[in-house]
């Protein structure tokens, strides 16, 4: 897995993944209605531009909702995050030509108390748009059982 880091703190979730794509298709992936349900959830409305709205149904009639503050084609994208039951937060993501495709850094804050849950749910859904832009999608049954795993990990004090 292409993670080249991972922090969690005060709030705040930051990852930073490497991805053997082009910057333009990782943007695709989070712009296209027909590629989101391949890593994050099916597109309810995906209107990503400044002003616009994203609302996803993550499998249960679980919607989250995301107004677009900037969006600036293909290198960042700011929004803001309301999730049932959870206080609004904000997620920005920026995209980075490296040397072998794309170099991803994504901030999720304003999480409070969540952000350990947010960061494996982050790393799950990383990997599966990974395996999206790859060409080679990851069945979406194995969600949880990799969530899990991302749990179990980054729940460990380091030593």
């Amino acid at each position: 897995m292409p993670l080249s880091s991972s922090t969690g703190s005060g709030g705040v979730v930051s990852l930073a993944w490497s991805l053997e794509a082009p910057p333009e298709r990782v943007w695709s992936s989070w712009t296209d209605p027909a590629l989101l349900p391949q890593w994050l959830g099916a597109a309810v409305e995906c209107d990503i531009r400044e002003g616009g709205l994203l609302v996803v149904d993550h499998g249960e009639d679980t919607l989250s909702r995301s107004d677009i503050l900037e969006a600036a084609e293909p290198h960042r994208l700011q929004l803001t995050w309301e999730f049932p039951n959870e206080a609004p937060s904000r997620l920005s993501i920026t995209l980075e030509s490296a040397d072998d495709g794309t170099q991803l850094h994504l901030v999720h804050s304003q999480l409070g108390s969540l952000e350990k849950s947010y960061e494996a749910g982050w790393m799950t859904h990383l990997t599966f748009l990974e395996a999206a832009v790859e060409g080679d999608p990851l069945p979406i049954s194995q969600f949880w059982k990799l969530h899990d795993t991302f749990r179990a990990l980054t729940a460990v004090d380091p030593v």
